[in-house]
């Protein structure tokens, strides 16, 4: 009887042993809440957690082009999905639109930075010549999609000179979090993780192209666990928790 309840144990880790892993996903790091939330609902489920890897997607899309093992993309813009598909570095088939966010203007909530946000409003003054956090325009889709926002507002030229460039949207917010910048642009999303920042004012909709998160499983011959997973982000469940963190769900409002 025990020899047999021993055997059963046995076979019951090999059989785990032999578990397909779950995915490696790397995702834009405005989506770091929201997405370890599904995550933790699909492995509940009973599928194998997938191994998520944050950072700007600027910063992912190279690493998939020099050969990081990831399976699945998700990009906070078209551009580096863009990037890695005129490359053949994400399956075609796969690529859908998944989500979508607005940018908004924060401050520090115990130093609130009151103004609103409409054509030549008087950032700069506002300022003082203070720092404006920022992802960097050059290259983080945040930051560019701020960019474009003043720039059609009428006030880039006057800021440019304040603004601190951060690596990733997340790493704007710290700063800001941190009473490091007078105010920060960064997405509505964001803005709601912590509540060392407020939220001053959104950017209107028709100040910067839209704010896509593209979604699409790397390589030519994605996994199994690759392919589940794409599958229950695009699912009620999913939906679900990207709405609760603020997330536009279907990507166009």
């Amino acid at each position: 009887m025990m020899r047999s309840f021993i055997v059963a144990i046995l076979a019951l880790f090999a059989r785990a042993s032999m578990a397909e892993p779950g995915p490696l996903v790397f995702a834009a790091s405005s989506l770091t809440d929201a997405l370890e939330a599904a995550a933790d609902v699909y492995a509940a489920s009973g599928q194998p957690k997938p191994t998520l890897s944050f950072a700007a997607s600027s910063a992912l899309a190279r690493q998939i082009e020099r050969g990081a093992p990831a399976e699945v993309f998700l990009s906070a813009d078209e551009a580096w999905m863009d990037y890695l598909a005129e490359r053949n570095l994400v399956d075609p088939t796969t690529r859908r639109a998944l989500l979508g966010n607005r940018i908004v203007l924060i401050s520090p909530r115990q130093v609130p930075f009151l103004i609103s946000i409409e054509q030549n409003f008087p950032l700069g003054q506002k300022l003082a010549g203070r720092a404006l956090a920022m992802a960097d325009p050059d290259s983080v889709p945040a930051g560019r999609y701020a960019k474009l926002a003043l720039e059609t507002l009428g006030v880039w030229s006057e800021v440019e000179a304040l603004v601190v460039r951060a690596e990733s949207a997340r790493a704007a917010l710290a700063i800001v979090a941190r009473g490091e910048a007078a105010a920060g642009i960064v997405y509505e999303t964001d803005a709601l993780a912590t509540p060392a920042v407020m939220t001053v004012s959104t950017f209107p909709e028709n100040s910067h192209p839209p704010v896509i998160y593209s979604l699409a499983l790397v390589g030519s011959s994605p996994s199994r666990a690759a392919r589940a997973f794409r599958a229950f982000l695009h699912g009620p469940e999913a939906t679900a928790v990207f709405r609760r963190f603020g997330f536009l769900v279907p990507a166009l409002p």
